[in-house]
């Protein structure tokens, strides 16, 4: 048997973006941090799709790390969480685009081929 709701019409829509809203105001501070941060890495940014990942990691790492961070040093205060994840927003997308730079830069087959041998390269 079907139950009505008493709720006004849309109710439970906005209860629904506020816990959703809730749940992701740390990826929301990344995300404006990572934006932040894209003005300086302007170079590194060559297209959309580099931005939106850059964008994207920087909300991911301040999503997910923000809460361990900021028990490690012990920050409660909601507004300054918020801050963390805004700084993690911003070092997170920086951080990924260091460690793909380095990574296209480091000739892996030749370290794989040092490190467990192997023949001449084609």
């Amino acid at each position: 048997m079907p139950t009505y709701s008493i709720m006004p019409y849309g109710v439970e829509r906005m209860e629904f973006l506020q816990r959703l809203f809730d749940k992701l105001d740390w990826a929301f501070a990344g995300l404006i941090g990572a934006i932040a941060a894209s003005f300086w890495h302007r170079d590194d940014l060559v297209d959309r799709k580099a931005w939106a990942i850059f964008i994207f990691s920087g909300a991911v790492c301040a999503h997910y790390l923000t809460g361990l961070i900021s028990s490690y040093f012990g920050v409660v205060e909601p507004r300054s969480v918020a801050g963390v994840g805004f700084l993690l927003g911003t070092f997170g997308g920086s951080l990924i685009a260091a460690i793909t730079r380095a990574i296209k830069a480091a000739d892996l087959w030749a370290f794989i081929r040092q490190r467990f041998g192997g023949g001449n390269p084609p």
